[in-house]
């Protein structure tokens, strides 16, 4: 696996295609799948990480190193996603249930498969609010700490804290209960 050292001297020694070379074999799957539970269809995620590719090798020379290059190449993509949700929104109107549509776009998708475990976790995923979902996903599934998912989304580190344990609660219950 690259590391995050080599992306850096990369970044430092102006060598912008390798480094986005060596961050897509670092990152590749998980920034695809950080996408896609944000968008839930597989070709809108490729479209995102395609962005998302773009946007980094645009933004590479002025990178600041205030964050890891993991951090910041999963802000950009975590922004492309939520770009690509507005835009999709904004071009249908739609007056469906929110949080109706997350299930079943994700049951639509011939790409997913469940078992009774996961439907369980996904459905109880469905009832949560957009931010808990995105901070519980962060969390669980990409194992980011709340200091990254702050830097990610630009959220109050404790706020973060709040939304992930109470939907950690309520995904919990609700599992326990389909289980």
């Amino acid at each position: 696996m690259v590391s995050e050292v080599h992306i850096v001297e990369c970044i430092k020694n102006k060598q912008f295609e390798l480094a986005v070379s060596a961050i897509s074999n670092a990152y590749h799957e998980m920034l695809y799948w950080h996408i896609r539970k944000l968008v839930k269809h597989h070709e809108s995620a490729n479209d995102a990480l395609q962005n998302t590719y773009i946007r980094i090798f645009k933004g590479l020379k002025n990178f600041k190193y205030k964050s890891s290059v993991k951090t910041w190449c999963y802000r950009i993509a975590y922004n492309e996603s939520i770009r690509l949700l507005d835009k999709n929104q904004k071009l249908r109107y739609n007056d469906r249930n929110e949080t109706n549509d997350y299930f079943a776009h994700l049951t639509a998708d011939p790409y997913f498969d469940l078992d009774t475990a996961s439907h369980a976790l996904h459905e109880s995923l469905s009832k949560l609010t957009e931010k808990q979902r995105r901070i519980f996903q962060m969390k669980y599934f990409d194992e980011l700490t709340f200091d990254e998912i702050s830097k990610i989304t630009s959220w109050n580190t404790n706020s973060i804290k709040t939304a992930y344990y109470a939907a950690k609660e309520k995904v919990t219950i609700h599992v326990i209960e389909a289980i």
